[in-house]
């Protein structure tokens, strides 16, 4: 019988097939180590249980951080995954409850992936991933003895995915730069341009722009996946007609995706021992990555935590900024 375990398998294993997956960074093409297991061999090799080991935990922590950050579509993957690797722990358990109370396995099953949920989405600031995994664990065990005990076979007949909510970015507030209030200009097109204008002023003043007109001539030459581009507001079809394709991008595409954890610290004012100490307690701002025994930061989560907006801008306007200040 296909129950909820087999459904978040099968539709973890029909989104990674049979291509290698990078559980450190989610891209297997950024990554620094260049080998990378399919997810079925990557799923036989972690130990969440008593005798888990530290390189499963620090995958752990990298799947969940990879489930909290990205698209909505990549979160909702990585979500997937991370049950996936709690369901080896609860099938003989889920078995025996099954047996001891004369109750369908199935409905245990539904109970303890609806508890552990509960537990990821009732979380609230920091948690170690240590402290997560247990905590979804018991959630699990939890949900699954209170329902048997309760003795109503009754239970939610909902799919898995009716039982994610989807969780609220929060949106980050544009840190004033300059004596002009870019957000007070109420035509949008003034707006546009103002704010690649003053990015291109920055860049040039920061002797950046050769690598920022190495991404401008690319964009321009097609070479980017048009999945990867901003989706565009009505006000700037015009400008998109006129290219003959979408050539806006964000300020983040010109950053490294990811930074070591040292500079991350370093960002928000913490030394690395101090950033480590949070990091175990589960109280750090931002989340880890593993690469090996090396741990990485997401780009535009720091830029999130920090106030930083990851705007959206054109390259006219970004060269007009820097020609500007150059007095070209």
């Amino acid at each position: 019988m296909r129950d909820i375990f087999t459904l978040i398998t099968e539709r973890v294993l029909r989104d990674c097939g049979m291509e290698p997956i990078c559980t450190h960074v989610g891209d297997v093409q950024v990554c620094a180590i260049k080998s990378h297991p399919t997810y079925q061999v990557l799923r036989k090799k972690v130990r969440l249980g008593r005798s888990k080991s530290v390189a499963s935990l620090r995958l752990w922590e990298s799947v969940g951080t990879l489930a909290r950050e990205g698209n909505e579509q990549e979160r909702e993957k990585w979500l997937m995954i991370l049950l996936d690797l709690l369901t080896p722990y609860f099938g003989g358990w889920s078995k025996e409850l099954a047996r001891k109370f004369h109750y369908e396995v199935s409905d245990i099953r539904s109970a303890m992936i609806e508890g552990a949920l509960e537990a990821w989405f009732s979380m609230t600031g920091g948690m170690s991933a240590n402290k997560l995994l247990d905590t979804m664990m018991n959630s699990a065990f939890t949900r699954a003895r209170g329902l048997v005990e309760a003795g109503s076979s009754e239970t939610c007949a909902a799919s898995a995915e009716h039982l994610i909510i989807d969780a609220h970015e929060e949106q980050s507030a544009l840190r004033a730069s300059s004596i002009i209030d870019s957000g007070a200009v109420r035509d949008p097109d003034a707006d546009e341009r103002i704010r690649g204008e003053r990015t291109g002023a920055l860049l040039q003043r920061m002797g950046a722009m050769s690598h920022v007109k190495i991404l401008h001539a690319k964009l321009r030459s097609g070479c980017r996946d048009e999945a990867d581009a901003p989706a565009i507001t009505p006000a700037q079809v015009g400008r998109s007609w006129v290219d003959g394709k979408n050539l806006y991008y964000r300020i983040s595409d010109l950053l490294p995706p990811y930074i070591g954890f040292r500079e991350a610290a370093n960002v928000v004012d913490l030394s690395e021992s101090q950033a480590s100490k949070m990091a175990g307690k589960g109280s750090l701002a931002f989340r880890v990555l593993w690469i090996g025994n090396s741990r990485v930061v997401s780009v535009k989560s720091l830029m999130c935590i920090s106030d930083i907006q990851d705007s959206i801008v054109h390259p006219d306007d970004v060269e007009n900024g820097a020609s500007h200040v150059s007095g070209e």
